[in-house]
């Protein structure tokens, strides 16, 4: 039988608190190998010279780093505004 209480509400925080950032981390690891294709695709087509296709795949790595970094920063953001709140002294 469960008790409901502070202990159990703090719990079931910070069980949501590391699911959300376990899953923004995990998010961004799954994005890692498309984005590290496309750097490397961006780099071969400035090699070859090939100006419009190096701006196509600098667009397309610009939009999925920036979609990963937002991603990532709203999973440390709620890892850090669901932490545990501190108890007054007195």
């Amino acid at each position: 039988m469960a008790i409901p209480g502070s202990a159990e509400k703090g719990s079931l925080r910070n069980a949501i608190r590391w699911g959300l950032l376990l899953a923004a981390i995990g998010t961004v690891g799954f994005r890692l190998p498309r984005l590290i294709g496309e750097f490397r695709n961006w780099r071969e087509a400035l090699r070859g010279g090939d100006g419009s296709g190096a701006e196509g795949w600098h667009t397309v790595l610009t939009v999925d780093l920036v979609g990963a970094l937002v991603v990532l920063v709203i999973g440390v953001g709620a890892f850090y505004v669901l932490r545990p709140r501190a108890k007054a002294t007195r």
